[in-house]
């Protein structure tokens, strides 16, 4: 394998390779080489990145899940104003 070095690299280059060596928890060498090929259109993509927690959670009910949450939020309605005397108005209502 062959070796290069490289000279007077400008500041703002510097910093952003290392930011991305920080973000990747990669040697900054092995940034360089991925920064080379991927400009040179030989790099692999990058894997799709593992979505977190939350997002797991989108569209996860099925429709009898759903209606189930529905009517569990709609008890709520019947429940009396336990609201205390200074935030409701003259009328006794919120």
């Amino acid at each position: 394998m062959a070796d290069f070095l490289l000279r007077d690299i400008d500041e703002r280059v510097a910093n952003r390779v290392k930011e991305i060596a920080r973000q990747k928890g990669w040697p900054l060498n092995d940034v360089l080489l991925h920064l080379v090929k991927q400009a040179l259109g030989m790099a692999e993509p990058d894997p799709p990145a593992i979505p977190g927690d939350i997002a797991r959670l989108n569209g996860a009910w099925n429709e009898e899940e759903s209606r189930a949450f529905m009517e569990a939020m709609n008890s709520f309605t019947g429940l009396p104003d336990d609201a205390p005397s200074y935030m409701t108005n003259k009328e006794g209502k919120n």
